[in-house]
This record gives structure tokens, sequence and C-alpha cells, in this order.
């Protein structure tokens, strides 16, 4: 079953209340409550899919009070019935509980016929893939001699793969965003939910980003620091409008077409190198906790779930046994 892949317009989303519009000021005030423009575009898209589900299957719903938690949980079914992720199907349950919650606190409802709705677990069905320590090595080395446009790219990589942060988090960084705190060089970013993280940057990809500026500079008679610090090189469409986000896609091209280069043939995307960022620094030993706060992760189990490394066999608690005279792991002992 293909699901809908309608964005939502005023119409779509406002299918009852006699099949009006819907109301300006409540569609205003519920989505621009959320920060994140991505939230937004999100919680639109999955509201407007569950009143899109209604129309197509219960044409007798004429007014938000005719919505039961019947009708939500057949909405969860027919979801996974199309075999979409529990991840997914959680997320547009949440969006459209958060609606119902508005609809309540407005007093347009009595209650959120989504309350008490068993949602699925959360099993990841496809994970994101790791890169090993060894295949980065190989992959910053690939990169290092870049010049010019390609500074772009070599600071792309270098940004994801030694911050661990989020695509749309490198995306919106701004010349402002990237500075010096007690000797450090910093990223400060918001990140996911609102929160706002203070990174440190690891020295060399404090150069290579310094390096990329240095380029920019010398192409532009000035940078500004509310100007984003990723741009594009060159736009097609219009030349004179380069002093603009990255596009999301064309992070995706940076990092599968070096990974590939590389001759890293997993599924690779932005993602992968905040797995990778995770599942290093925590097979160095760091801390879990700190890694999680670190990445702005709300629980370590979220944390834990990012690490894709198997422990090695010689890091067994076998071997730590006290009454056991504590054996030493053999020494030809692999992962």
């Amino acid at each position: 079953m293909n699901l809908p892949a309608k964005k939502l317009s005023a119409s779509d989303l406002q299918l009852l209340q006699n099949k009006n519009s819907f109301n300006a000021e409540l569609e205003y005030e519920f989505f621009h409550n959320f920060e994140s423009a991505h939230t937004r575009k999100s919680y639109r898209i999955d509201i407007s899919q569950f009143f899109e589900f209604l129309r197509d299957n219960f044409s007798l719903i004429n007014s938000y009070s005719d919505i039961k938690r019947v009708h939500l949980v057949a909405f969860r079914n027919w979801l996974t019935d199309a075999n979409l992720a529990p991840k997914s199907i959680n997320r547009k349950m949440a969006a459209n509980s958060s609606f119902f919650d508005f609809l309540v606190e407005k007093s347009i409802l009595q209650f959120n016929p989504c309350t008490s709705i068993k949602r699925p677990r959360q099993e990841v069905v496809k994970p994101t893939n790791d890169v090993s320590d060894e295949q980065i090595r190989h992959l910053l080395e690939m990169v290092e001699s870049l010049q010019g446009p390609g500074l772009l790219h070599r600071a792309v990589i270098y940004t994801l793969f030694t911050t661990g942060i989020r695509k749309a988090e490198l995306i919106n960084l701004r010349l402002k965003n990237f500075t010096m705190k007690d000797g450090f060089h910093i990223i400060e970013i918001r990140a996911k939910g609102g929160k706002q993280l203070t990174k440190v940057i690891h020295p060399k990809c404090a150069e290579v980003i310094n390096e990329y500026l240095g380029y920019l500079k010398s192409e532009s008679s000035e940078l500004h620091p509310e100007d984003w610090i990723f741009r594009p090189s060159k736009n097609p469409l219009e030349p004179a409008h380069i002093i603009k986000p990255l596009n999301p896609k064309s992070v995706d091209y940076i990092i599968k077409s070096w990974c590939q280069k590389a001759g890293i043939d997993q599924r690779i995307s932005p993602h992968s190198a905040r797995a990778s960022y995770i599942g290093s620094a925590l097979e160095s030993g760091m801390d879990l906790y700190k890694v999680s706060r670190d990445v702005g992760h709300a629980s370590v189990k979220t944390t834990e779930e990012y690490n894709k490394r198997r422990q090695k066999l010689s890091e067994s608690p076998v071997f730590g046994l006290g009454f056991m005279g504590k054996p030493k792991p053999p020494k030809d002992s692999k992962s």
C-alpha cells in the first residue's frame, strides 16, 4: 500500500467542520508554536495524512467531535499494514496527539482521542551503518589535498565525522556560531528539540574549517556573522545568489560520493557520520553519559542504540572475575 505523499494545504488539514477550509488562526497558532521549520513541516505532513485517511475511509465524520479513539486505532493499524517503520508510526501518532491536545486546550474537544492508544515498540528496521575508524582515516586522507571549491567538501566531511552533529544542524551553522572559548574552538548549535549545545571542535577540524573560510573570504569581499558557514559554491539558476544554506541533498551527495571513492561500499548517509562519532567515542572508552550529553540525546538509551560497533571479545567481563584470578585474555583476541 502506498501512503499518501501530499503536503498539507489548508483544505487538506481541515477536512472537518462542514468540510470548510481550516481556520487560519488555529493553523497559525498550532504550527507556529514550533520553532523548528523542519518540525512544522513534518507535523503538517503527518496530520494531513491522518485527515486524508479519515476522508477516504470514514465519510460520515463531519466535525472534530466525531473523531473517536477507534479512528486513531484504525489509522495506526493502516500504517502498520503498510509496513511503515515503528519509529515513523510513533512519530505520526505523536504529531496527531499533539494536535488533539491543542484542540482540547482550545475547548474544541473535551478529550484527546489519541490517549492510551498503544504504539509499536521502536525497533530499528534499517539501522544506520557505522563506519570503522580505519575507513574514516582513509576517507580523511582522500580529501586532505582538496583545494578551492573542494574545500567545502573537505570541511563538511570533517565537521560531520568529528562532531557527530546532525545534517540539519550542520546546514544551519552560521559564522557567529563558530568561535573560541577558553582557548578551544567551539560551535554553538540549536539541536533537535530546541536544545542549545556547545561543542568543542577538534583542532584539525577547526583548521579545516578555517582554511575553507579563508577560501570564502578570497572569493567574497566580506563575510557577515549571520552568513551560513556551509554554502553552495555555485548556483546555476541564480549565479549571484550563493549566500544561502547548503541544500540537504548536497550534503547527502558529498558524503555518499566521497565514501564511494574511499571504497566504503555499505549504505552510507550523513547520519552514518553521527553513528560513527558515537561508536568511536564509546569504543575508545569515553563515558556513555558524557557522549550522550555531547550529541544532545535526551536519554543514554538512544546513544546506546547508535553504537553499532561490537564489543571486543577480549573485553568480556569474564576476564574480570576476581574469584577466578582475573586471567589475561589471549593476545590474538579478535572483535
